[in-house]
């Protein structure tokens, strides 16, 4: 018991998502694919830099069928871009910054494969796309903002599988290595 205590320890404070390749979390936050051939590219613009402020499997909210959401910080109205091409199927952009739980301004795009990204916390009449409309990987669609539960501007980034029932792992061609996810607390360019 006294060697399997520390063990356990060290998986329950390192997370999984975090930068760590010497464990496996097999079940839990394993299945990246590939980064530097991933389909998808980091939701803002090339040149630009954001922190990661919760990776996957993160302490604070990013737990079981939400375990691979990205938080990312950026200042209200800040630029984002389609990380994959696809439909918008749904949008809400109608609440105020602060507003509360229940005020949500997002935008959600359904990819050719079914999976399905949603882009969260955005500003007052910051989506820049409409219903139905079809973007392009790299096209501006939205800005971000401070509505429903949040505490403090980011984007929420998170892939959902075709029925919607859980996120999928994500990482992006268009940055330095997360071969297991980006890290939180560290500064990620699109190039």
């Amino acid at each position: 018991m006294k060697k399997i205590l520390p063990l356990l320890l060290l998986f329950l404070t390192t997370g999984c998502g975090e930068g760590v390749p010497e464990l496996s979390h097999t079940g839990i936050c394993d299945g990246y694919p590939a980064w530097d051939t991933s389909s998808y590219k980091l939701p803002w613009p090339v040149g630009i830099s954001h922190e990661i402020s919760q990776g996957n499997c993160g302490p604070a909210s990013h737990l079981g069928a939400h375990r691979y959401s990205y938080d990312v910080r950026m200042d209200i109205g800040s630029s984002i871009v389609a990380a994959r091409g696809g439909v918008v199927e749904k949008l809400e952009e109608q609440y105020d910054d602060g507003g509360g739980c229940d005020e949500l301004n997002y935008l959600s795009i359904r990819h050719s494969d079914g999976t399905l990204a949603k882009y969260l916390h955005l500003t007052r009449n910051g989506v820049l796309v409409n219903l139905g409309a079809t973007v392009n990987q790299g096209d501006s669609i939205a800005l971000s903002g401070n509505s429903g539960c949040s505490s403090g501007a980011h984007l929420h980034f998170m892939v959902l599988t075709p029925d919607e029932k859980d996120t999928v792992p994500v990482t992006f061609s268009n940055t330095t290595s997360n071969a297991r996810g980006l890290i939180s607390g560290k500064n990620y360019t699109a190039q």
